[in-house]
């Protein structure tokens, strides 16, 4: 018998809670709606947003060409003003669900390069938060995601100043900040990183103090919870799991397992991984 102990700030995030609840409102109120792309980094999520009716869209080319597709919906990471633009010239209806924080990153952004600026954005490359991002750039910027490319980076920036992808790690940040300060002495660094994130890893931490096992829910492409688990299995035996059928047995020395997930994870799949342990009990 063991106990099962969930973390606070757990699974979907402000952001992500109000994208996945309002896409799905407006599939039942808006029929040949789209979205263009994964409402988040979650098949489980997903899946449930195609239940109600929605499409997915991999690209806007998809969209503007199907006569069928009435609405489109942003979801939470946001995209480019060009994108925007180009939806809004197909005379589609846009059900705009950007994240607020990311949100402010974009006008953020846009202001310092229009201040004369050149941006470095801390992120993953391909990620589509930092894609939507750099649209916003009107001066020179360039994106960096590891320490190494920050001390190879030779590029000759004007007044830079360093802002992040919000679901990055927070002492990855200062470190990559620390890096191009020794490089460029006038940089000017926004700390953009999301709280959410931040808490639910917080949280995390403080829960591995007290438990045997941490199982951390969430999506292997989910970025918010790769970090969440790499932070959380420096300090206890940890499990990263997508599904509750991978959870086969609970070892009988294990006393109390602790339970995270990233905020891209929605309840149900945290609920289901719940019920499963206690089968197991």
């Amino acid at each position: 018998m063991f106990d099962i102990i969930v973390a606070e700030n757990a699974g979907f995030c402000m952001g992500v809670k109000n994208a996945f609840d309002k896409a799905i409102e407006i599939a039942e109120l808006h029929p040949n709606t789209a979205i263009l792309g994964d409402i988040v980094h979650n098949r489980f999520a997903v899946n449930k947003i195609a239940e109600s009716g929605l499409m997915v869209a991999e690209n806007i080319s998809d969209i503007a060409e199907n006569p069928g597709i009435k609405n489109v919906i942003v979801r939470a990471h946001g995209i480019t003003p060009q994108t925007y633009h180009f939806l809004e010239d197909t005379g589609k209806e846009i059900f705009d669900l950007t994240c607020p924080i990311v949100k402010k990153v974009q006008l953020l952004t846009k202001q310092l390069s229009q201040d004369g600026h050149d941006i470095i954005i801390f992120g993953k490359k391909d990620h589509p938060e930092v894609l939507g991002i750099s649209g916003y750039c009107s001066s020179d910027f360039v994106i960096i995601s590891c320490d190494k490319e920050a001390e190879l980076l030779s590029k000759q920036l004007k007044s830079p100043v360093l802002i992040s992808q919000t679901t990055m790690n927070k002492e990855h940040f200062k470190r990559i900040q620390n890096i191009l300060q020794s490089n460029y002495p006038d940089l000017k660094v926004h700390n953009t990183l999301c709280r959410n994130p931040q808490r639910t890893q917080e949280s995390a931490l403080a829960l591995a103090e007290k438990v045997d096992l941490v199982i951390v829910i969430g999506d292997k492409k989910s970025s918010n919870t790769h970090s969440l688990y790499e932070r959380i299995r420096a300090k206890v035996s940890t499990l990263f799991i997508e599904d509750c059928n991978e959870i086969i047995s609970v070892d009988k020395s294990i006393k109390s397992v602790g339970l995270t997930a990233g905020c891209s994870t929605p309840d149900f799949q945290i609920e289901a991984v719940i019920k499963k342990l206690r089968e197991l009990q």
